[in-house]
């Protein structure tokens, strides 16, 4: 599994390009992102791999950037091909895991969010 940072932000030019600076900085490589705006606040989610966690979350919080939470999440390679999105979250469906985070990383990887990460990990691996 690889970490999921989620930045709070102003909605406004530039905040985003203080969090990758930040991150580049730090040699933190950002392997996926997913931005987000809604009255006038932006979310930031911000996958980095095992190794940077630490990195990552010195530099964030050297930075006064608002980090709003960190969580494990699931990047699943998928087939690219019509349906293998819906293919591969309709197991987690069937099985009753609601998703509440889905977003592509720089690879074209799905990362998946859930509340029950360890059902996600028994049922995806």
């Amino acid at each position: 599994m690889q970490t999921d940072f989620t930045v709070v932000l102003d909605d406004r030019p530039g905040t985003a390009a203080l969090v990758g600076e930040t991150l580049g900085q730090a040699q933190v490589n950002i392997d996926g992102l997913s931005l987000s705006t809604t009255a006038g606040i932006a979310i930031l989610h911000v996958l980095v791999s095992p190794q940077e966690v630490d990195t990552a979350r010195q530099a964030l919080a050297g930075a006064r950037l608002e980090l709003h939470g960190e969580r494990q999440v699931w990047v699943a390679q998928l087939v690219d091909r019509p349906g293998e999105m819906g293919r591969l979250l309709h197991q987690l469906a069937d099985a009753d895991v609601n998703c509440d985070l889905l977003y592509l990383d720089a690879r074209g990887r799905l990362v998946i969010g859930a509340e029950d990460m360890e059902e996600v990990s028994h049922l995806l691996s």
